[in-house]
């Protein structure tokens, strides 16, 4: 691979009419001389994978297929870019690299022992390193499909526009989710699939549609939604990664009716944010908050400042004279799994720290007993008592525990050291996609990311490392930020 920023060139129109007294070529000649100029070029439409995945999304829910479609998608995707003459990598690519070579070798220390783990044998541990190995890799080939697509063939305007249309049925999902709690039903995958594997507990989780997860949490039953995605933490991880995208397709990069439109959706896009009980995505929408104040009042934007502080303000006062104030409070009242996630994530790190502190061990594992009692189980009576996999509860800890320290570094280097070289960018664009970095910081320490949001995160660092190209390439001309005021610039992003 080589880090260029050539282009592959690109089938143009011929006339269909010949100058007079051209020689005349026979048809057998003029096939073989089309076939020979399109075997130069990419067999596949650059762009359609993204477009079929995003703009299908609900379809795609509704077939079973919600998070293996990234999985599907990933496949044109990577053999367009294997028909490329060269593929362009973005700047510490290398860190990105050694990432997935870290991961990779994992596989020699799936079955050593892990301090307060059940001891493992068999093949069975193979599925899930399987699984984060394919999940890696796809998101790999979204962030080097986005950077070696050009502006004209896969626009930026359109990847943000179908991210944007992915935000609005994530807050329809969570209204289905709160209205329609046991809606479900057997998808398409589940009914062609052999009996033992549409039961495996992998494939119900990720092929079977339904809306919202029905938890115990305030003391009595509550509906947290989840559709179009596989758990409740998951729509909220996903909310907030693609929030900033509804927020530059619909207010700042258009002057039309979405432009007006903008404050009445974004009203009606946050009780889902109430209902669905997700703290830390509360918290994860707070800290972006404060860091675009902060962004803008070092830029002088003191009127973006004073609108940002409004809107704060505002959407306080929905939340405190409403309902959804008291179920805000009820939550906060009832921590429920603050104590059991602590737990688990400081048996993570000792575990890693005392067994395996470079590699990890390679998945995640079911713990030792209880955090009780090394003899606990799950009875029926109590469900809860068999606590989540080491490795689970939140990305971070699944980095340090599965790929030990060293490829927890290699990942958060790569993604921050991307997010930082954003940071070069003052535009609105560079704003909302930095701000995904901020989110992420968050989220990460209580959502796990393996899914959806991993390919989310990449397609924002492949949007950003095309702004850094686009700047390099014109040095000296300041960057072209999004207008709702001219017309001129509402295509640039």
């Amino acid at each position: 691979m080589a880090t260029t920023t050539e282009t592959t060139p690109v089938l143009t129109r011929r006339a269909r009419a010949e100058p007079r007294g051209a020689a005349v070529v026979r048809p057998g000649v003029r096939r073989s001389l089309l076939r020979a100029k399109l075997a130069r070029q990419p067999a596949l439409l650059p762009g359609w994978p993204l477009v079929v995945l995003l703009a299908g999304f609900p379809l795609w829910w509704i077939l079973g297929l919600a998070t293996l479609g990234f999985l599907i998608v990933a496949v044109p995707m990577a053999y367009y870019l294997i028909r490329l003459p060269v593929i362009r990598v973005p700047r510490g690519f290398g860190l990105w690299l050694l990432f997935l070579g870290w991961v990779a070798a994992g596989i020699t220390t799936l079955w050593a022992e892990a301090p307060g783990a059940k001891d493992v044998a068999g093949l069975g541990r193979l599925i899930p390193f399987t699984y984060r190995i394919v999940w890696y890799l796809t998101a790999t080939i979204f962030l080097l499909y986005i950077g070696n697509t050009s502006e004209r063939t896969l626009p930026t305007r359109r990847i943000v526009r179908l991210m944007a249309w992915l935000f609005i049925i994530t807050v329809i999902g969570g209204y289905a989710g709160k209205f329609l709690p046991t809606l479900e039903f057997t998808s398409l995958v589940e009914r062609v699939l052999p009996g033992a594997l549409a039961n495996n507990q992998l494939v119900q989780i990720v092929a079977h549609p339904a809306t919202a997860q029905v938890q115990d949490i305030l003391g009595y039953d509550v509906a947290r939604p989840m559709a179009p995605f596989s758990y409740a933490n998951d729509w909220g991880a996903n909310f907030g990664l693609l929030a900033p995208f509804f927020v530059l397709a619909w207010r700042v990069n258009d002057t039309g009716w979405r432009h007006k439109l903008f404050p009445a959706m974004a009203l009606i896009a946050l009780p889902p944010v109430i209902f669905t009980l997700n703290r830390g995505l509360w918290l994860g929408l707070s800290a972006v908050g404060i860091y675009l104040v902060i962004r803008f009042a070092l830029l002088g934007r003191v009127r973006t400042v004073a609108t940002l502080a409004a809107i704060g303000l505002l959407a306080g006062i929905v939340v405190i004279f409403s309902p959804l104030g008291q179920l805000l409070n009820e939550r906060l009242a009832n921590p429920h799994s603050n104590q059991g996630r602590e737990r688990l994530s400081e048996l993570a790190v000792s575990a890693t720290l005392e067994g395996s502190p470079a590699l990890g061990f390679g998945a995640p594992r079911e713990v030792q007993g209880t955090f009780f009692s090394i003899a606990g189980a799950p009875t029926p009576n109590c469900p809860e008592c068999r606590p989540p996999q080491l490795g689970t509860q939140g990305h971070f800890w699944l980095l340090i525990f599965a790929h030990g320290f060293v490829g927890a570094a290699l990942f958060l280097g790569f993604v921050y050291y991307r997010f930082w070289r954003g940071l070069r960018d003052p535009t609105p664009a560079g704003l909302a996609l930095t701000s995904i970095g901020v989110f992420l910081a968050v989220v990460g320490v209580v959502y796990d990311l393996v899914s959806a949001s991993l390919a989310f995160v990449m397609i924002t660092l492949g949007l950003l490392w095309r702004r850094e190209n686009e700047m390099a390439e014109a040095p000296t001309a300041r960057p072209v930020a999004l207008s709702t005021r001219t017309g001129s610039e509402r295509g640039a992003l």
